[in-house]
Order: structure tokens, then C-alpha cells, then sequence
């Protein structure tokens, strides 16, 4: 029988240590995601830990290599739980056949710089229903003079000055429009009437106040409350179907950003759909993307793909989904 050559004394060593080192980093990866975020310092090392999940089958491959058994073994465990974590997001779930499709697009304008005319261009090829965040007056009317109004006749608008104005247009007719209550920074929608859905489709768009550079407690005041205002949007929409879609500020990596939307019966669509992680923002530098901030979250309907698009002068990709809502 051959059996393999040992490694020698020093390279057992270095490999173990490397192991270690390795196994540590992808082990607070990990918990990184269970943790709350209290400060700036906890916030970087959840944005950083999905740069650091695939130390763990490293960690694994070098310890099997020193012959460590139960550090191997430790690694083994911490591989599946991480396959656990992240696995979701690569399965879609089942379609259901007995609904309705409603395309939506999501798209901070970065205070309303973003380019109308590629905004309404994209909107009318791929969306129903269209949720901006940082909508300003000045962003309304470059937005009807490159013909968003004849496309999209149905509107909920918030313009404001800086980040905090928000807007829904629509092709579909809209039954009310009305502000959301319990965040400070708007959130604001209407309700839709989809020729065929059995309710009509509450659809808003959110933008929640950044964690950083400033005091990362406003942000975390938003996520607190946040639940009441998902239990208050459900109890309005009854058995009909809930969109939200904005820049919430939050990766699906933030353990309280998780719980405020999962606990209310509302999924991700990038989960829905499974698509993984849809990276948008930074949109505007050299290099890709860095992290997902921008989402689509809905309640008593399903996502069956999420996409994006990058749009000329913001700092965002837009996300564009295809939802279904139940049929009558």
C-alpha cells in the first residue's frame, strides 16, 4: 500500500499556521453576519466578510494538508455553514403559474443627477412600475421632458431638495398614492391596479439614511422601526402583494437589516430569484461595484429574476425585477 508522503516538520508549521490564520479570518466572517452593528468598526467587518467566506475551504485544504484533524474538521463544519448561509441566494424558488407578472426598476439618482433620457429608455423596455430614490424637483422635470409622462401616466412623486425625495411611476392605474409613515427619510407609493392580480399591488420606494460617514445611529434607528412600518403596510394590503424597492443602505450581510424585513413575511428578491449577490454601488469608479445596497423586497409575491443596469451619472445601478403577483 503507498500511502502519501508526510510533510516535512517546517512545512507542517507554516502550513498549520497558515491554516489557522485563514480559519480564524473565515470564522468572523462568518459570525460577522449573525452580529448587531453597534458602531462603524462592526459595520466595516460585515461589508468586508463576504471578501473573506472563501478563506474557509482554503483554511480547510491547508489543514488537511498539515494533518491537523480537528482543526480540519472545525473547517469542514465552518465550510457548511457557510454553503448554508450563502446557498439560498443561488436557488430560486418555485414560479407559480397561477399569477401575474409586474416588472419593476429601482434607482437611487444620486440628487437627481442621474440621465433621464437613459432612465426612460430603460424604464419603457424593461419596467411597469418605476421606484427612484434622491428625486429631486429638477429630476421630475428632466424626466417628463424625455417622455416618462406618456409612458408612465401614474405617479406618486415626493420631490425634495438633496437625498431625501423619493417617486413611483406608473403604467398601471393607481388607486391611491399615499406617504408611509415611521421613517424618517420618505418612503412613499401608491397602490396599483394589475389587469388580472387578484388584489391590487401596494408598490413603495425607500430610502433609508446612510451608516456612514455620519453617526451610524440614525441608521440604526430606521432598521429598528422599520418592522412596524412592514406590519403596517401588510395589515393595509391585506392578501394583496407588497413591493418595496430603494437604496436601503443595508447588505443582506447586516444581521439587523435581515431581521427587520424577514420577520414581517416580506423576502429578498435577489433571493426569490436567485441571484445571488447583485452588486450596486459604487457604480461610478473604475472598478465594479463593491457591495449591494440597493433591494427589492416583497410580501405575497414572487421574484423570478433580478438583474441590473448601469445608469450615466449616479453612484448607483438600477435593479430591475420581474415579480409575480397572485392572479384572481
Amino acid at each position: 500500500m503507498i500511502r502519501g508522503r508526510r510533510p516535512s516538520s517546517t512545512r507542517r508549521i507554516v502550513t498549520t499556521a497558515a491554516g489557522v490564520t485563514l480559519l480564524v479570518t473565515a470564522t468572523a466572517a462568518t459570525l460577522a453576519r449573525y452580529l448587531p452593528i453597534p458602531n462603524h468598526l462592526a459595520l466595516y467587518a460585515v461589508i468586508i466578510s463576504p471578501y473573506l467566506l472563501p478563506t474557509a475551504p482554503v483554511a480547510l485544504i491547508a489543514l488537511l494538508w498539515a494533518r491537523r484533524w480537528f482543526l480540519a474538521t472545525f473547517s469542514a463544519l465552518l465550510c457548511a455553514v457557510v454553503v448554508v448561509s450563502q446557498l439560498p441566494y443561488y436557488v430560486a424558488a418555485k414560479p407559480d403559474p397561477d399569477s401575474v407578472s409586474v416588472r419593476v426598476m429601482t434607482l437611487n439618482m444620486r440628487f437627481g443627477r442621474a440621465d433621464p433620457r437613459q432612465i426612460v429608455y430603460i424604464a419603457k423596455q424593461r419596467a411597469d412600475v418605476i421606484m427612484l430614490q434622491e428625486f429631486t424637483l429638477e429630476a421630475k422635470e428632466a424626466l417628463s421632458a424625455n417622455g416618462i409622462d406618456a409612458a408612465f401616466p401614474f405617479q406618486a412623486l415626493d420631490p425634495r431638495v438633496g437625498a431625501a425625495g423619493v417617486g413611483v411611476y406608473s403604467r398601471f392605474p393607481t388607486t391611491a398614492d399615499e406617504k408611509v409613515g415611521g421613517i424618517r427619510t420618505s418612503l412613499f407609493g401608491m397602490r396599483v391596479r394589475v389587469e388580472g392580480a387578484a388584489e391590487d399591488v401596494r408598490v413603495v420606494s425607500a430610502h433609508f439614511t446612510a451608516p456612514w460617514p455620519q453617526p451610524i445611529e440614525n441608521w440604526r434607528a430606521q432598521i429598528a422601526v422599520f418592522p412596524r412600518t412592514l406590519a403596517q403596510l401588510s395589515a393595509e394590503a391585506g392578501a394583496g402583494a407588497v413591493i418595496i424597492g430603494g437604496d436601503f443602505n443595508s447588505t443582506i450581510d447586516m444581521r439587523p437589516f435581515r431581521r427587520a424585513f424577514g420577520n414581517g413575511g416580506f423576502r429578498a428578491a435577489a433571493e426569490q430569484a436567485g441571484a445571488g449577490r447583485v452588486l450596486t454601488y459604487p457604480s461610478n469608479r473604475r472598478f465594479p461595484p463593491l457591495i449591494g445596497i440597493d433591494h427589492v423586497l416583497t410580501r405575497n409575491a414572487t421574484a423570478t429574476s433580478l438583474t441590473n443596469a448601469d445608469i450615466a451619472r449616479t453612484d448607483h445601478r438600477a435593479l430591475l425585477a420581474e415579480i409575480d403577483v397572485p392572479r384572481r
